[in-house]
């Protein structure tokens, strides 16, 4: 089937038949975006794919004879394509697989809709999820090894960080992963993190860097104060700020800022609510323009600041 000029293509892969004509229904109201292939089965996949070249593979788990982790891997060994892992939420096992895949080249994870309102927000999401993973770049698979933890190095002088606060989107899990792995350990301060990630999926990603890192990662609760070394995720629809006493703060009145929350310019700019200067701020891969104001008025404020170039993102 040949592709429109100008259009996104994408491949869909699940082995329900009518999972697959819901999403080859929601994604023919865009008119950018072009379905050009369907499979039931990972070996199917591969298959068209490798024929097909789409811009965009929407990747089930769960599959008969050859599941999503077998796909992404024969996939990265020849012609890497930005992946969406569509699982459950309710099937831990479904989401902490899905979060390996994550880290094995799959940029973003959606929520296989439960109920008519989630099936009803995918609509929605969907072809802005497409658009996004469509810019990523997935790297084929390499025999390097993991980077390895380095020792713990005594803070530079006049620089006494207090927190680490980081932010990210399309492709951050794989991006927070690796850069909580370079640090020493345990790090000598808490570090914060706002995830873009579809609701209900937090807690998922704390016990994936957990697990993958052996640190005392988990969603962030309100009033606490989290020690050195600890990871702190914002939860779901809650933005996350560091107060002046150092306890974490969650809320969930303010409006979202630039259509998130959690965002990560809620959560850089409560830094300056304290001394700025102790304030680590770094702005990981994604789309979108989070967490560049509060990266700027950081920096303005004497923070140490750090963004992901383009080319690695």
């Amino acid at each position: 089937m040949p592709a429109a000029a100008g259009k996104l293509t994408v491949v869909i892969v699940d082995d329900s038949s009518s999972v697959r004509a819901v999403l080859r229904r929601f994604l023919a109201q865009a008119s950018d975006i072009l379905v050009i292939g369907e499979a039931a089965d990972g070996e199917t996949a591969v298959d068209l794919v490798e024929r097909l070249r789409p811009d965009v593979l929407l990747l089930d788990i769960v599959m008969p004879q050859l599941d999503g982790f077998g796909v992404l891997a024969r996939l990265r060994r020849g012609r890497p394509v930005p992946t969406i892992l569509l699982t459950s939420r309710a099937d831990r096992f479904e989401v902490r697989a899905a979060f390996q895949a994550l880290g094995s080249g799959a940029v973003e994870l959606l929520p296989k809709p439960e109920d008519p309102e989630s099936w009803r927000l995918l609509a929605e999401t969907l072809p802005a999820a497409i658009r996004a993973a469509s810019a990523a770049r997935i790297a084929p698979m390499s025999a390097a090894p993991a980077l390895p933890r380095p020792a713990p190095a005594p803070p530079r002088p006049g620089r006494d960080i207090a927190v680490l606060a980081i932010g990210a989107s399309t492709g951050g899990p794989a991006a927070v992963r690796d850069l909580l792995a370079a640090l020493p350990a345990p790090a000598p301060f808490p570090i914060l993190i706002v995830q873009h990630i579809a609701a209900g999926f937090e807690t998922g990603l704390a016990e994936w860097l957990a697990s993958t890192l052996g640190l005392d990662v988990r969603v962030a609760l309100a009033g606490e104060q989290p020690l050195p070394g600890a990871v702190r995720i914002a939860p779901g629809g809650a933005h996350l700020r560091r107060g002046t006493d150092r306890q974490l703060e969650l809320d969930s009145v303010t409006p979202a800022r630039r259509g998130h929350r959690p965002s990560a310019d809620e959560l850089f700019l409560s830094l300056e609510q304290g001394p700025a200067q102790r304030g680590v701020a770094v702005l990981l891969t994604g789309m979108g323009t989070d967490g560049a104001e509060g990266l700027r008025e950081l920096r303005r404020a004497g923070a140490l600041c750090f963004a992901q170039d383009e080319a690695s993102s």
